[in-house]
């Protein structure tokens, strides 16, 4: 199942981040042109893939984040909501069960 992108909160009205969404080890973000951007904790690492998250739960500082940090360690870049929905639904998924990250999920 894809998972929804929720609108960002944007508190102070000038991010460049439109929507997010988490899933499993991913993080996409929809930018105001509409690219969307999956970022992977294994590509960014734990510590910064934790920071985006809790910006993007928080809804500030997302955009700073990924500018400071993350930058061009995306592991996708679809055109629009569209296409990332598209490879999401198209990606294939582990079988019931198996084991990812050392913990059964």
């Amino acid at each position: 199942m894809t998972p929804r992108l929720q609108r960002y909160g944007n508190r102070h009205g000038e991010s460049g981040v439109r929507a997010w969404a988490l899933s499993g080890d991913t993080l996409s973000v929809e930018f105001v042109d509409g690219a969307v951007y999956d970022y992977r904790r294994r590509d960014v690492g734990p510590r910064k893939f934790d920071a985006a998250c809790a910006a993007a739960r928080a809804g500030r500082g997302l955009s700073t984040c990924i500018s400071r940090h993350l930058r061009e360690r995306y592991a996708a870049r679809h055109d629009d909501r569209n296409a990332w929905a598209a490879a999401r639904a198209a990606a294939p998924r582990p079988p019931s069960g198996a084991v990812r990250g050392g913990r059964a999920r």
